[in-house]
């Protein structure tokens, strides 16, 4: 339903009343049809000007008013958009006549909620276009409802990585959304779970939520529910996490730095001798690091620098013994990003002469995997002719040569992050690559000691995209366990597990994500042995995190972060036999990223 009154037509009438002699009244009815412009005989002059005007609620219903000057337009039609949102999500329409004044439209609702705020907005429209006018906002009337009732209960399923928290609600009849709300300070809850709507009921019902959490530290929280008769908050309590088998180790910075990562690490096979490598950024520039491990602490090594660059950076290394150690990465030139290597030998770090592909503008090497001393590949990627390409190199040394590495077919783009190798017949390169739909699929190239070919590891179901990061082979079964992450269909980025039988064939495992967090990434893995793997990566972008497989099941260790630490994450992990060691960074409150060492015994 809806009213109009020609506002300017009325105004000239009385006007004209006032003033008027016998005579003038006797033509009133010209005049009156020259003041109104009923019919609207002149030109369409523009778009309507809109004016959201007032409500008159009542308990479930409301008048929605509003005026609108369609401005000698035919066919203007408006709109009463509301709902309980500026969203609204609801609407009632109505049309103008052809004027050139302005009308006065009015719109009934029904079925609204008692005792509610409601935002409601007029638009309208003609040939010329659209006018919205403001937002106006009323409430309802009628009796406002009771608040939910709610109680805090004990949290359950506490590790070192994970609880749940409880708490009983009851709605009272009415709509309730809740939360709960926790941090590690009490009385200082900072971090809440996501908001959940729309419980409904008479009685108490049973919530709860999961949340990610650091080892052995002490949690408060509380249940926290609101309805449209206001909010409630339950008592505060608290737990404890459990410890964690993760410790953290301080490592170096190098003086100055403003920034300093570590991308990887490897330990020697029957040492407790590590050694990891990076990048620091002193003066904007960045420059490689290495660091050793002795058992007992970290002490700063000499990584070598290419001559002529202006920035160097060292993203994956192995050591195949104590003595030698191989890393590679970039440097930058006046030709741009190229591929870097660099051996550790002889109780120092040298470059190494690398061969770059043919016409390729850009180049970096991430990962690299030896069998011994004397045989490694390397992978990466290169840019050729405007495209990313995968790109392996091989080691014999002391002499490195571009392999050919086959492209899946249709691919827009390809690059490998992670390679390891068993034997001089049996290397596996994974990555990721782009179809030619532009989804990112996974990509993993094996060598049988005389050339490189493709292999498949099907896509988890309903995966929009997945890439595996690195990957780690076993004796005596040839067994390889591949990591990564993928996306399901609700957008949450979850981890991504496979194992290889040694032959062809590539399974995907069942591997648990952090609880609370929409996103579970592992970056880095390592086989101790066939029924012994740790892989470790980051949780909700912000927070260390690791998993171990037993030969059965994966199973997440809580990992430490570095205290007062703004996020955190593992990027690399070496394990001989039963202990690891992994690194990465941690970035501060002002945004430094440091150096991050933590030791499983």
């Amino acid at each position: 339903m809806f009213l109009r009154s020609r506002k300017p037509y009325l105004t000239c009438i009385t006007a004209l009343c006032a003033t008027a002699s016998y005579t003038a009244i006797l033509l009133l009815a010209g005049i009156a049809a020259a003041c109104s412009g009923t019919g609207g005989t002149g030109e369409c002059e523009g778009a309507p000007i809109t004016t959201t005007e007032f409500a008159s609620p009542g308990e479930t219903s409301a008048w929605l008013n509003g005026s609108v000057n369609p401005r000698n337009c035919a066919e203007t039609t408006y709109t009463f958009k509301y709902g309980k949102t500026t969203a609204y999500g609801n609407e009632v329409t109505g049309t103008v006549e052809k004027s050139e004044f302005t009308e006065f439209v009015q719109n009934f609702v029904s079925g609204l909620s008692p005792h509610t705020v409601y935002h409601f907005q007029l638009y309208a429209t003609n040939i010329k276009g659209t006018d919205p006018g403001g937002d106006v906002a009323f409430e309802t009337t009628g009796t406002s409802p009771p608040p939910p009732s709610v109680t805090t209960e004990a949290a359950t399923g506490v590790t070192s990585y994970g609880a749940t928290l409880n708490a009983l609600i009851n709605p009272n009849s009415t709509a309730t959304n809740y939360k709960f709300e926790y941090g590690t300070k009490e009385k200082e809850l900072n971090k809440s779970t996501s908001l959940q709507t729309d419980l409904t009921g008479s009685a108490f019902q049973k919530v709860s939520a999961e949340i990610s959490v650091d080892p052995g530290t002490k949690y408060y929280f509380r249940i926290s529910a609101t309805n449209a008769g206001g909010t409630k908050t339950g008592s505060e309590l608290n737990f404890t996490s459990s410890s964690s088998p993760w410790s953290i180790k301080a490592s170096p910075n190098p003086e100055g730095a403003t920034d300093t990562e570590l991308y990887d690490d490897s330990c020697e096979p029957s040492t407790s001798v590590c050694t990891a490598v990076g990048r620091s950024t002193i003066a904007g520039v960045d420059s490689p690091i290495a660091q050793r491990w002795n058992g007992t602490s970290w002490s700063e090594q000499a990584a070598a620098k290419k001559s002529g660059a202006t920035h160097t950076r060292l993203f994956g290394v192995d050591c195949p013994s104590e003595t030698r150690c191989l890393a590679v990465g970039n440097y930058q030139s006046s030709e741009g990003p190229t591929l870097l290597s660099e051996i550790w030998n002889e109780g120092k770090w040298s470059v190494q002469t690398t061969p770059v592909p043919s016409e390729a503008t850009s180049s970096e090497l991430v990962a690299i995997g030896c069998n011994n001393t004397a045989e490694c590949a390397a992978a990466g990627s290169a840019i050729i002719g405007g495209v990313k390409k995968a790109i392996v190199e091989e080691w014999n040394s002391p002499t490195w040569t571009l392999a050919t590495v086959p492209i899946p077919e249709g691919a827009k783009s390809s690059q490998l992050d992670g390679v390891d190798c068993l034997w001089s017949n049996l290397c596996v390169a994974v990555g990721r690559y782009t179809s030619n739909l532009g989804t990112v699929k996974n990509l993993v190239e094996f060598w049988n000691g005389t050339e490189w070919s493709l292999q498949t590891a099907t896509e988890p179901f309903g995966a929009s995209e997945s890439y595996l990061l690195d990957v780690s082979c076993s004796t005596p079964a040839n067994r390889c366990t591949a990591v990564g992450s993928w996306k399901n269909s609700a957008g949450e980025r979850v981890t991504l597990v496979y194992r290889f039988n040694g032959a062809t064939t590539w399974t995907l495992q069942s591997s648990p994500n952090a609880p609370g967090s929409t996103s579970s990434i592992l970056q880095d893995v390592s086989c101790a042995a066939e029924t012994s793997c740790t892989a470790v990566g980051s949780r909700g972008s912000t927070k260390t995190f690791a998993e171990t497989w037993n030969g059965t099941s994966w199973s997440i260790q809580g990992a430490p972060n570095p205290s007062g630490s703004a996020s955190s994450s593992l990027s690399g992990v070496s394990c001989r036999s039963t202990t690891c060691m992994s690194v990465g960074w941690g970035t501060t409150s002002s945004g430094v990223d440091t150096t991050l060492s933590e030791f499983r015994e």
